[in-house]
């Protein structure tokens, strides 16, 4: 019996190594188009390291995805990946869970982190299996492994942990992971799970071969969890927190001074004192100190209760710095480097020591917690016994024995409602301990996801364009929990519509939500009702939560969002409810938190955010830029709904941005409120205007392009579309173009619109093969929650939606002989590339539907409705094709 059991693992091993590296297939047809197999060409780890593209990028940037091997359903509650750090210190300080250049694995994350983006991972949590004595510390418990012996697909993960020759392999659903270990023999294996930056509640329950418990975000909600595993455990225990400093230890308490600034300058805004740090904040700590951005300084005297060891632990958000005796002992000074640092240090019995703590607080929420572990002899049964009643602590382990080779597997559910939601979505997602069929089943939901758009060339071009696609269905998050979802709004429970978050709005409102209106028009409905949602539960409609409001990047691009899906034809959502929104962000100051526009006021009183009031960290010529394009939406909204007073108002609004265009200089630049321009290049700006003198020209020259709902007038301002020609000649040829630098992406496109479009054509073309690889260093830039990789796709197909809140696309030189896209209701628009290659880029002639087609534009109805767009290819540009607009 236990040959033929090793020989039926044998065979679906290699059937599972089959389905996840199988490459295109025809299978039965489902919908317009035969289904094929897609996720052979996939490799989730492209991105994770540094570009391997000659890439221009200011010294504040770094030329990487900042994505990880991410698996689980689109738009899941949770994902999961490998965690080789928890946060890194890299040009830009983010806690990104895998980076590919690092060595060892320290678990395997359940993570919230919106994918390729520079915000935070918001409730993760993080299993290790491993073998011998247990060990809690992430970086000490780490396990060396080899990228060779990596899977990794949207659906499924494998590696070897060589320090413990464990392999582990999971897939997960949309709520749910489901692991399998494969250990070796040993008396004492186990599995240990953390909060990775915060502590948690666990409990044990043995008879159900169960561990169930949450961590706080943020002290407002929870992520609840339940994992069963199919293997009884042996022990059991909790690591459990050491207390926190309170007056026992601190009898006078913290005297706490609080800055309205992060730099500790001028007087404190407030003094205060406080018996304890043991306090999450959603807004501001105290009266009188602002929500975001504020800094502080605690002092207190402690006097030891025993002679020994004391271990110490703080867990703080943003950056912070811990002094004894004036001496430092913890130096955390990043922004957004959440997460719990400990230190030790011997004191003795009635002796008094000085604690000094320095925080700075950057956006969202905050914390401050501070406990100390006293040399105390614990009892060793304490921790077991906890386990079994439910505890605080800094993890949970179960252990139990193996056989060489011994299979134990683990499903794990995840929940913000409750525990009882957690085990209800892991019994739903997987009801039974079938490993194989789970994997199966997450192949099913990403083979349909890849084959909305069926391309054919070369197999290297399928491999970037499916792992691009792929990214492009990972965020935004849906929280929706069978028919509930937790609101990070309002804090509570709703019953029946649609809440997501991790969207990344400034970035992906340029093409990812355009992509998703073609492929995915009713998700596309969920998302905006879950904006309008969000906007009934907390006032305003979000511009990039994680998962509420944060007060970070310029503009309201929820409102181009919005206007993009509703003049292309989206319904099933409040109109007036989405324009009355919209109209809050163009007129009001933002508050509970929320910063909507800032400077809106300026803009709305003297047409332009003065840089003298909002500079450096404000951004105030962007916001200026930003604000007139979100004006331009809202106009096309208001025209859409027939509301004419509000179009010719916001059309009239949308022309601001000429007022931080300066004619000297041909560039954007910053103006006083006394009308006052600043020098040129003036590197206080910006914080991305920082760096060299040749970053900071990149900076405005990226700028002044931000204009993508007036060529007309742009091109004006320049003296003419040769000269707006020229500029964008000049600033290809300097290889002055970022990416990844969402400023300017429509860049390439605009020679469309000059009369120009062969030069649209040979440069998206050549970024195409510059800037994108199948490699772990193949994406150009931080991939902001797919929005590089919509960049990517689009372009790559052979048109662009370079002005969302218009129907209207800019055609492009496809790289593939043929694109096929399922735009629903049983149809299909094609794109077909004659006489394709590297050297013939050009378009030299079309037909759409069999009619010539000399236009450098398309209009969403001739995608919606299906056909067939044509283009004959050549080595030498036509002049003469594309100029009618």
């Amino acid at each position: 019996m236990r040959l033929s059991i090793l020989k039926y693992l044998a065979v679906a091993t290699a059937l599972l190594s089959l389905a996840c590296n199988q490459k295109e297939k025809t299978l039965v047809s489902d919908g317009p188009m035969s289904q094929k197999k897609y996720l052979g060409y996939v490799d989730t780890r492209v991105g994770t390291a540094v570009s391997i593209a000659d890439i221009t990028v200011t010294e504040v940037e770094e030329p990487m995805g900042y994505v990880s091997p991410i698996v689980g359903n689109p738009s899941a509650l949770t994902h999961w990946t490998p965690q080789t750090a928890r946060w890194t210190d890299r040009v830009i300080t983010v806690p990104v869970p895998y980076w590919y250049d690092q060595e060892k694995i320290q678990g395997f994350r359940g993570t919230r982190y919106p994918n390729g983006a520079v915000v935070g991972d918001w409730g993760p949590m993080s299993i290790m299996p491993m073998t011998g004595d247990v060990i809690i510390d992430a970086d000490a418990r780490a396990s060396k492994f080899s990228h060779d012996s990596e899977v990794a697909k949207p659906h499924y993960y494998s590696v070897k942990l060589d320090d413990y020759d464990i392999k582990t392999e999971f897939t997960a659903a949309s709520k749910t992971a489901f692991f399998q270990f494969t250990f070796p023999e040993s008396k004492s294996s186990s599995v240990v799970f953390d909060g990775v930056y915060v502590p948690g509640y666990y409990k044990v329950i043995p008879e159900r071969n169960e561990i169930e418990g949450y961590t706080v975000i943020a002290g407002h909600f929870k992520n609840h969890f339940v994992a069963k595993f199919d293997k009884k455990f042996e022990t059991y225990n909790v690591d459990l927190l050491p207390n926190v400093v309170d007056q026992n230890l601190v009898p006078d308490g913290f005297k706490a001074k609080y800055y309205n600034n992060d730099k500790f300058e001028g007087e404190p805004a407030v003094v205060v004192n406080h018996s304890k740090l043991n306090y999450n904040w959603l807004k501001e700590p105290a009266e009188g100190v602002n929500a975001d951005f504020f800094s502080v300084e605690y002092t207190a005297a402690l006097v030891a209760r025993h002679t020994g060891e004391h271990t110490f632990e703080l867990t703080t958000k943003d950056g912070t710095r811990m002094y004894m005796d004036d001496e430092m002992v913890i130096d955390q000074w990043m922004y957004r480097a959440t997460g719990t640092n400990t230190f030790k240090v011997n004191l003795t019995k009635g002796q008094q020591y000085k604690l000094r703590i320095e925080y700075y607080d950057g956006s969202s929420t905050t914390e401050m917690h501070l406990r100390c572990a006293e040399p105390v002899e614990p009892n060793p049964q304490l921790g077991p016994q906890m386990a079994l009643k439910g505890a605080d602590g800094n993890a949970v382990f179960v252990t139990f024995a193996t056989k060489d080779q011994e299979k134990v597997k683990m499903k794990v559910g995840t929940s913000l409602i409750d525990i009882e939601q957690a085990r209800a979505n892991m019994d739903e997602e997987f009801p039974n301990f079938d490993f194989t069929k789970a994997v199966e089943k997450g192949a099913d939901v990403w083979e349909k996801e890849l084959n909305m758009i069926q391309v054919e060339g070369s197999e290297e071009d399928k491999a970037i364009f499916y792992t691009a696609l792929t990214k492009c269905f990972v965020n935004p998050r849906n929280l929706n929990e069978n028919g509930r979802y937790f609101s990070p709004f309002d804090y509570q429970v709703h019953e029946g519509g649609q809440m997501y978050t991790d969207l990344s709005l400034w970035d992906t409102f340029r093409s990812l939500h355009p992509l998703w209106v073609i492929v995915k028009p009713e998700e596309t409905t969920d998302v905006i009702n879950g904006m309008l949602n969000a906007y009934e539960e907390g006032g305003w409609i979000p511009k990039w939560p994680n998962p509420w409001y944060r007060s970070i990047m310029m503009g309201t691009h929820g409102d181009a969002v919005i206007a993009d899906a509703y003049v292309k034809g989206i319904r099933g959502f409040d109109t007036e409810l989405a324009f009355k929104a919209m109209l809050k962000n163009a007129t009001e100051k933002g508050n509970r938190g929320f910063s909507g526009r800032v400077g809106i006021e300026y803009f709305n009183d003297i047409g332009y955010v003065p840089t003298d009031i909002f500079g450096f960290y404000g951004e105030p010529v962007a916001r200026t830029l930003e604000f007139s394009y979100d004006d331009y939406c809202i106009a096309q909204m208001a025209k859409a709904l027939g509301k004419d007073e509000y179009y010719d108002d916001f059309m009239e609004r949308s022309k601001r941005y000429i007022n931080v265009l300066d004619e000297e200089t041909g560039l954007v630049r910053g103006k006083k409120l006394n009308g006052e321009w600043l020098p040129p290049f003036d590197k206080s700006i910006s914080v991305w205007a920082q760096g060299t003198d040749h970053d900071t020209e990149v900076y405005y020259k990226n700028h002044t392009l931000l204009v993508p709902h007036d060529i007309p007038g742009l091109s004006n301002f320049m003296g003419g579309d040769d000269k707006l020609i020229e500029y964008l000649d000049d600033f290809f040829e300097q290889d002055m173009y970022y990416v990844g630098d969402e400023f300017s992406m429509h860049a390439p496109y605009m020679y469309n619109s000059v009369g120009a479009p062969w030069r649209t054509q040979r440069v998206v073309r050549d970024m195409l093969a510059k800037y994108f690889f199948n490699d772990v260093g193949g994406l150009p830039g931080n991939d902001d929650c797919g929005q590089v990789s919509s960049w990517y796709v689009f372009g790559a197909m052979g048109f662009y939606p370079a002005l969302p809140g218009t129907p209207v696309y800019e055609i492009c030189s496809p790289i593939f002989n043929k694109a096929q896209i399922n735009v629903g209701n049983g149809k299909v628009f094609t794109v077909v590339a004659k006489n394709n290659s590297k050297e013939n880029a050009y378009i030299q002639s079309a037909t759409l539907n069999g009619e010539p087609y000399n236009s450098s534009q398309l209009h969403h109805d001739a995608i919606i409705q299906g056909g067939e767009l044509i283009f004959e290819m050549g080595p030498e540009p036509n002049m003469k094709w594309g100029l009618v607009r």
